[in-house]
């Protein structure tokens, strides 16, 4: 509420009529009482004015937001950890997409998403928070039959090199516009642009995976628990592997992201609280590790002993 406006919201303190001045009542008392009311009122405006639209593309097993599952995802369940800790601020839950996201920050809008990679292109319109997920990277998926087509890309270490592979025009994968891949997978894209075996889609995770089960493409760039979250729910005997990527860490990070504006930047503060408080082990972690088979599972936990952000929180 601004202050011209309290003049209407308390009409009970008005002007009263002049009287001699032997009569005259002393209106100091009034109108400090009606001057701290205003400072009282604006006060608590100020205080209820943070509301936070969260766009929640539906993107598993980071967000899910449809099905039997919906709502399980890691991202929704830091995000429910977030809302219980703000009771002061009102949240607005939103279904999107990434485009729609992205598209909103861009124009300015006052918009939220949970679950981000940072990249330099999308800090010139997000502001993101401190680390929030720990996850095992983009690895290279595919049907475990195709694994040999791989060797002469892999180095001694088993990782594939993407500036290689992509311009195997046998093998077909997908870009997907707007995934936030690594640098050496985002060069690599970039480098074989055009080429036919590169097939450039808007569309969800779920899409690409359907199309390595129909042998429609060859492989896919995407995280570890993508590739056993998607195996399961399309409940195809086919058994896919996923392969380390050379020159990405063993790691990756997400983060909240707001649209940059003073308003996101109060948000990221809030949310950085609220993260710096979690323990050395989030709960959302503990969602992070199950959506991994077995063998992942044991690989992420060594590697978050190792590299955890919230190692030093108490």
């Amino acid at each position: 509420m601004t202050m011209h406006e309290n003049k209407n919201a308390f009409p009970a303190i008005r002007t009263v009529r002049s009287q001699p001045a032997g009569q005259r009542r002393d209106l100091r008392p009034i109108q400090a009482m009606a001057a701290w009311l205003s400072i009282a009122a604006c006060g608590t405006a100020q205080a209820a004015e943070l509301t936070i639209s969260w766009q929640m593309p539906d993107f598993p097993p980071a967000i899910i937001g449809s099905g039997p599952h919906k709502g399980t995802g890691y991202a929704d369940v830091f995000l429910r950890y977030f809302i219980e800790r703000t009771p002061d601020i009102k949240h607005v839950i939103e279904p999107s997409s990434m485009s729609r996201v992205f598209g909103l920050m861009r124009q300015g809008e006052l918009v939220c998403e949970p679950s981000l990679i940072k990249t330099a292109e999308r800090e010139q319109y997000v502001d993101f928070s401190d680390p929030v997920e720990f996850v095992l990277p983009h690895h290279v998926v595919l049907p475990v039959r195709l694994l040999p087509k791989l060797a002469p890309y892999r180095n001694a270490k088993g990782e594939v090199d993407m500036s290689k592979l992509v311009h195997d025009t046998s093998l077909t994968t997908v870009r997907q516009e707007k995934r936030g891949y690594p640098p050496p997978v985002l060069s690599a894209f970039e480098a074989a642009a055009g080429q036919k075996n590169i097939i450039v889609s808007s569309d969800d995770g779920q899409a690409a995976f359907r199309q390595i089960s129909t042998g429609w493409i060859s492989y896919v760039v995407a995280y570890a628990n993508e590739a056993n979250w998607y195996a399961r729910q399309l409940e195809t005997p086919l058994k896919l592997a996923y392969v380390p990527i050379a020159g990405i860490p063993e790691y990756t990070i997400g983060y909240v992201g707001c649209t940059k504006s003073p308003w996101g930047k109060k948000v990221i503060q809030r949310v950085n609280e609220v993260v710096a408080k979690a323990g050395k082990r989030p709960p959302w972690v503990d969602a992070e590790a199950g959506f991994l088979d077995p063998e992942a599972a044991k690989r992420f936990e060594v590697i978050y002993a190792r590299h955890s952000p919230f190692r030093h929180q108490k």
